[in-house]
């Protein structure tokens, strides 16, 4: 059985659903790593921002992707019929964001900030062909169109037969999941080969001083790559993401994987901002039953 855990070269102790038993993960752990170890050999505060930044925002997509599944379950059971096929594609494309933000061989920059849905298809597609067969490969696209027609569907021709169970097609939520499980999880297994090449530069006699983030970095990196000075203004993070940005570069004073990065109380904070604001409403929907969709958090 292949472990992520060992490949990442640090055992966090992940389960890793889709992911495990992959037979061409070895050779995907083999260029992953090697590529961040070239990034450790050459870490700086402007890079540590650079990746606190793009960790911050796979783990808020991911969160994100989460709320869209559960709530692609929830419009199912209570036959809100047009919202399923949306949801279950966005929950998809932002699982596929997040795993290009995670990935060194994607350039920081509008091509992963900005990045649009054939693209981010395209290009998660070429992150895939180092674990998956050609195959296989062909079979994650199919998904990602299918879905991304489905989440058409009601948008643009609105079939007199529905969405399907009454006519209708799209990619049903189970394997909608599946696909941004995968792409998730292997997200999480980019951000364990980081932390793990990041560990083993700086660890003693070297020492963890230089594993820092300048303030006046990760204010330029705010202002302009987040805030939108150079274009990028796709993301409109607000206050809470800033807050939780600044805390994470307080308090992360070695590497970790991105799913630790605000801790229990970050992610409890974002769940629950999606909370109903009608009292006693026991058939309302509930953010925190849907915390570990498609990853473990803490």
């Amino acid at each position: 059985m292949v472990n992520p855990n060992t490949l990442s070269g640090w055992d966090w102790g992940f389960e890793f659903q889709e992911l495990s038993g992959r037979s061409g993960l070895p050779n995907y752990a083999t260029n992953t790593s090697s590529l961040f170890a070239h990034l450790a050999d050459n870490w700086s505060s402007r890079v540590h921002t650079e990746w606190l930044l793009r960790q911050y925002l796979a783990l808020k997509l991911i969160m994100a992707a989460s709320i869209q599944f559960g709530s692609a379950d929830y419009a199912y059971n209570h036959n809100v019929q047009m919202a399923v096929p949306y949801l279950s594609y966005y929950g998809i494309f932002n699982a596929m964001r997040a795993n290009l933000l995670t990935s060194p061989r994607q350039i920081w920059g509008k091509r992963t900030l900005a990045v649009g849905h054939e693209k981010a298809r395209e290009q998660y597609a070429s992150e895939l062909r180092l674990l998956l067969s050609a195959d296989e490969v062909a079979e994650q696209e199919k998904i990602a169109i299918d879905a991304k027609h489905g989440r058409e569907l009601m948008s643009y021709r609105f079939p007199s037969s529905g969405t399907p169970g009454k006519g209708g097609f799209y990619v049903y939520r189970d394997k909608a999941e599946q696909f941004a499980r995968l792409a998730a999880e292997l997200a999480l297994f980019n951000s364990c080969c980081l932390a793990a090449q990041v560990r083993d530069r700086f660890e003693p006699p070297v020492g963890w001083e230089e594993f820092c983030v300048n303030a006046d970095d990760l204010e330029a990196a705010w202002n302009h790559k987040l805030k939108g000075a150079n274009g990028a203004d796709v993301l409109f993070p607000d206050e809470s993401d800033q807050y939780e940005i600044y805390r994470a570069a307080i308090r992360m004073d070695k590497p970790i994987p991105f799913t630790m990065l605000i801790g229990g109380g970050g992610v409890e904070d974002f769940f629950g901002s999606f909370v109903s604001t009608v009292d006693d409403d026991d058939e309302a929907f509930d953010p925190d039953e849907h915390w570990d969709r498609l990853l473990e958090l803490p």
